[in-house]
């Protein structure tokens, strides 16, 4: 039986489709309704947390104020009493009762006031009298008078809270009448250990002299505990920083940090950088112990940072809840919706159904070769299905013709079908003709390229010997000088000693003819001596280049020397031209690797350099630069010769290209030298050249550690 892939019907299509676009119009309503909640829940929240914010700024500055006017009130008290005694209208123990009664009285319904006292500077108050200080501080709810401070171990004169206002010149610098100044955030470890601020009122006489300063101790507790409790959110974490000390005075999330500085939050350390005041400002996408949060600021006039910490998930927690409720009731909505749907079209499809059923119906298959055999519908209703199902029955007609055709059809593609099998079984014994020639032919070949690589490899060793052969020629023409200039002077040398003898032997010699012939003796010596030493050398040099060009072993050696015994052995190839040859190379430079094949690199370079670069007329140089550049030896051949074209230098290190054909060159010296190079010394060779201005061999050879070689021994 013939399997049917399933296909949605109509029915079914409809159905899809009214699903789907419920779904999409659904969903667009949500975003867009979430992102409308989004938006006036945020501003609502803004607003919220913008007035919370506010009001904890105002009990802030309210608090900070009253400090103020408490320590200015205390001051005027203060200039007042110094003024009474100065002008002796109450003697020293009058103004003690007096600033007693004064001091408790101010600070008995100040609640937010640790304590104060007024402080005047040494012998001020009363000649006889340093330290005058009177100050009262709260104790279990009531005020305590002490003199304790004014003491000489305690010395208030050079305290911080007392000497910020000498300091800062009594607050002379303030555009206010009434100077006052602020310490920093501290402990009070003398008495109730909590966090406390100072406020300085200066004192001055009616000459506008300093006569010391009123004091206030805010106790930052109540404060601090307020600003704790202030909830933006359930979650939210508020934070009071004094900014110019840096230090922490409340943090809830972690109260050990407070009384620290705030570099130690990164979060908080950040906003100090800002300077502007009276505005709550705001910061997204902060992250606290990998918790995103929102961050709303404030910077006080007088120098407080006070702050929030509100958890992302808080301010959204209202949205979800909402669009959580929607989704809800919209989905039992669609649910109906969708099985509303289903009944309804089932009952509009029902007479469709009956049609598609007989039309299936007509539609059958013989078993044997799965043949289609259509029979005529009948359909006896009369409705709007009628004409569809007469024009069914015209379309099976045209079926069984188009049927009987294609049945035609296909014995002839079955003949076809023959005569191209027969005709790839005659292809496939053609290929494999063409196949097993085309074998035969690649190994030929292969034996042809084969013998084509030994021969190269044998031109380039014969090259290299031939190198070799042009070394000895070139050094014997060099030898061939000193040692004619040895044979002359030894012929004079023998014939001026054979005349002296003699003459002396006859008694014809005196005494300064005998003193010229001794002197012609020792010059002939002298230049007999040179001419063998340098010929010497020229030997010593040769012998040295030569062994190591035909030697394959490594070992240390100083390349400056080297390479002068290089050029030395081929002086005579440049010596009677007008062309010079210069080396720069720090004489200390050794290096380990094969000699030889330095020799074969330096040699192929300057011979094709004085073949190839210069014209005959022209002086040409020829520069050989060596460098040292960390775990790297750098080689730098150039000539200010004629140069070469851009397709001329990309062909240079080919075995056997070259432009001197007329001269039967082998065209083997640069691709010796690339081989070389690359394969022997793992390094890298290139060529640069400009027409007119030269060329250029760069090579750097990898320096390589000294590897210690076994000694031999003989017997």
């Amino acid at each position: 039986m013939k399997k049917h892939r399933w296909q949605m019907n109509i029915k079914t299509r409809i159905l899809v489709f009214i699903v789907l676009f419920e779904i999409i119009a659904y969903s667009t309503l949500q975003l867009v309704n979430h992102y409308l909640y989004v938006q006036e829940l945020d501003a609502l929240r803004q607003s919220q947390i913008q007035s919370v914010l506010q009001a904890s700024v105002v009990k802030i500055e309210n608090a900070r104020q009253r400090m103020e006017q408490k320590a200015t009130a205390l001051a005027i008290a203060g200039e007042r009493l110094f003024a009474l005694r100065q002008n002796q209208h109450l003697s020293t123990e009058q103004a003690t009762a007096h600033v007693k009664d004064l001091l408790k009285d101010n600070f008995a319904s100040f609640e937010q006031a640790l304590g104060g006292g007024i402080w005047y500077e040494p012998y001020a108050f009363d000649p006889e009298i340093r330290y005058y200080g009177p100050y009262v501080f709260r104790q279990l709810g009531d005020m305590v008078f002490s003199w304790d401070l004014s003491s000489q171990e305690y010395d208030y004169h050079q305290q911080d809270w007392y000497r910020l206002a000498v300091n800062s010149g009594w607050g002379t610098r303030q555009k206010s009448f009434r100077p006052l100044l602020w310490t920093a955030p501290y402990v009070d470890d003398a008495g109730s250990l909590s966090p406390m601020m100072t406020v300085d009122s200066v004192m001055f006489d009616s000459g506008r002299k300093p006569i010391g300063m009123a004091t206030v101790d805010w106790s930052l507790d109540e404060l601090t505990r307020f600003l704790d409790a202030v909830k933006v959110t359930t979650n939210a974490f508020p934070f009071f920083v004094h900014r110019d000390s840096g230090l922490v005075l409340s943090y809830p999330m972690d109260p050990s940090r407070v009384m620290t500085q705030a570099y130690q939050l990164p979060v908080i350390n950040k906003l100090l950088e800002d300077t502007q005041t009276g505005v709550i400002k705001k910061k997204s996408d902060v992250q606290v112990s990998e918790i995103p949060y929102e961050l709303y600021y404030f910077f006080t006039e007088d120098g407080f940072l006070f702050g929030s910490l509100v958890p992302v998930a808080d301010l959204r927690s209202d949205i979800k809840s909402i669009s959580d409720l929607i989704l809800l009731y919209g989905a039992q909505i669609a649910l109906a919706f969708i099985l509303l749907m289903i009944v309804v079209l089932n009952l509009l499809f029902r007479p469709f159904d009956a049609v598609l059923k007989t039309i299936r119906e007509s539609v059958s298959y013989e078993d044997e070769d799965s043949k289609v055999v259509l029979k005529p519908i009948e359909y006896h209703s009369r409705n709007e299905f009628s004409p569809i199902v007469k024009a069914m029955n015209d379309v099976y007609l045209q079926v069984r013709e188009y049927v009987q055709q294609v049945e035609e059809t296909n014995q002839k593609l079955r003949a076809s079908k023959q005569q191209i099998s027969q005709l790839n079984a005659e292809l496939e014994r053609k290929v494999e003709v063409r196949t097993a020639e085309l074998e035969q032919k690649t190994r030929l070949l292969s034996d042809s390229l084969e013998r084509l690589k030994r021969t190269q490899q044998q031109l380039i060793q014969n090259e290299k010997h031939a190198a070799l052969g042009r070394l000895v020629a070139g050094v014997a023409h060099q030898i061939n000088t000193p040692l004619g200039i040895c044979v002359t002077a030894a012929s004079l040398l023998s014939n001026e000693l054979h005349n002296t003898y003699s003459k002396a032997l006859d008694g014809q010699i005196g005494k300064k003819a005998f003193g010229e012939a001794c002197d012609k003796m020792v010059e002939c010596a002298d230049m007999l001596q040179l001419n063998l030493d340098r010929a010497s050398n020229l030997i010593s040099s040769f012998k040295q280049v030569a062994v190591d060009q035909s030697s394959e072993n490594k070992r240390r050696f100083n390349v400056a020397e080297y390479i002068n015994k290089i050029l030395l052995s081929m002086r005579s190839k440049f010596e009677n031209t007008p062309h010079k040859i210069e080396l720069t190379c720090d004489p200390k430079l050794s290096l380990y690797s094969h000699p030889g094949a330095l020799t074969q690199i330096l040699t192929n370079l300057i011979d094709n350099a004085l073949t190839h670069a210069f014209d005959a007329d022209n002086a040409g140089k020829i520069e050989i630069k060596v460098e040292q550049s960390e775990d790297q030896l750098r080689i730098l051949v150039a000539d200010n010769g004629k140069g070469m074209p851009e397709d001329i230098r990309e062909l240079v290190f080919d075995p056997f290209f070259t432009t001197k054909h007329e001269q039967l060159s082998s065209g083997l010296g640069l691709h010796l030298v690339y081989n070389i190079v690359v394969q022997q010394l793992s390094g890298s060779i290139e060529c640069q050249s400009q027409l007119g201005v030269g060329t250029k061999f760069i090579i750097i050879i990898p320096l390589q550690e000294e590897v210690a070689q076994p000694q031999s021994t003989t017997n």
